[in-house]
């Protein structure tokens, strides 16, 4: 029978937040890394010319990481109980992607260090003030962004934490316990700790 297929380059990166939810669904699939150099002969073929992207079971293949993650999310009943929640865990999530990632995309292009320096001091700045508009107003659970439980957007918020913060040298507070709180807890997940035990270990 035919398995899910995903396939990004040779470390976590963007790719990484769809890992952990494979991790947590059970999620069988072909965990296919590619060198840097094996690119540019595959990317015309793919659907928008970007990775990571995705082979379902029935064969049709779909780019863009975030909107494969949500497919997946939705699969394993992990974006919110209603409409308002899951627009809310989304919210989380797009913060993280749409507003955040890109910043550190372009510190791990960048090589000038005077520039790095202070794409680094901005984005420790644009984190600092985004987390505490999170903590403040919108950690609805007790360990969860989600007032029903566990969503995508602490998988999320932990991805962040765990994977990204640390290549780049910024920081997310202590002060922050809600979100610590939330990342903890999911460190904590039997198949997610797991997926970290085992994965392939890369830079970031």
């Amino acid at each position: 029978m035919a398995v899910v297929k995903l396939t990004y380059f040779k470390n976590r990166g963007i790719a990484e937040l769809i890992r952990y939810i494979f991790a947590y669904g059970g999620q069988e699939y072909e965990d296919e890394r590619i060198a840097q150099d094996d690119w540019l002969a595959l990317k015309p073929d793919t659907p928008l010319g970007s990775m990571p992207y995705v082979v379902l079971e029935n064969g049709v293949v779909y780019s863009e990481g975030t909107s494969i993650a949500r497919y997946f999310a939705e699969k394993f009943n992990i974006r919110g109980r209603t409409a308002e929640e899951k627009l809310h865990s989304d919210m989380i999530v797009d913060l993280i992607r749409a507003d955040l990632t890109p910043m550190f995309i372009e510190m791990f292009f960048e090589k000038n260090d005077d520039k790095l320096k202070n794409l680094r001091q901005n984005t420790q700045e644009k984190v600092d003030t985004w987390f505490q508009m999170v903590e403040d107003r919108h950690i609805k659970g007790h360990n969860s962004v989600l007032e029903s439980g566990f969503s995508w957007a602490d998988i999320a918020l932990f991805n962040f934490i765990n994977d990204y913060c640390p290549k780049f040298e910024v920081a997310v507070d202590e002060k922050f316990e809600k979100i610590h709180t939330i990342a903890a807890a999911v460190k904590k997940k039997p198949t997610i700790a797991a997926w970290i035990e085992k994965r392939p270990k890369t830079p970031w």
